[in-house]
């Protein structure tokens, strides 16, 4: 009788469990892309040179465009020599949802100064997963938020 009742609770709990994870992995992603972006920010400044975040649906790349090791400064593409800065996969069942990315060539550019010139008004990375949705957002001042 005790294992039947304690087998009707976990019946009961799991799919909330399973939420909650799935919703903390969502919230957990978001905000390492805002601190990656913002890192980003902060390297551009730091070497004076552009640096490039490149976009897909399962991770992202940062790093600094600046041509070292004879790549091409300023291509939006890591080639040559160019440091990377950051490389992170998204976890599990969360990703960027490419169709709802608003930046051109799925790339979002720091100048040396820290500020994203090929923004307009306000771009959009949308992420998600099975739970829902979370916007991380830039404007032209580079400012980045989570909405």
């Amino acid at each position: 009788m005790a294992i039947a009742i304690a087998a009707i609770m976990a019946a009961f709990a799991l799919p909330s469990i399973v939420n909650w994870q799935n919703l903390s992995r969502l919230r957990g992603a978001a905000v390492n892309m805002v601190g990656d972006l913002e890192m980003a920010k902060i390297r551009a400044i730091r070497e004076n040179s552009p640096v490039v975040a490149q976009f897909s649906a399962e991770n992202y790349t940062i790093f600094v465009d600046n041509g070292a090791g004879g790549g091409t400064a300023g291509d939006g593409m890591r080639n040559g020599g160019e440091a990377l800065v950051q490389y992170r996969k998204l976890p599990p069942g969360v990703a960027v949802d490419l169709t709802g990315l608003t930046l051109a060539d799925d790339r979002l550019r720091f100048n040396g100064k820290g500020q994203p010139p090929d923004v307009a008004a306000v771009e959009t990375i949308p992420l998600q997963n099975k739970v829902g949705r979370k916007n991380v957002t830039l404007n032209r001042l580079g400012t980045v938020r989570i909405q």
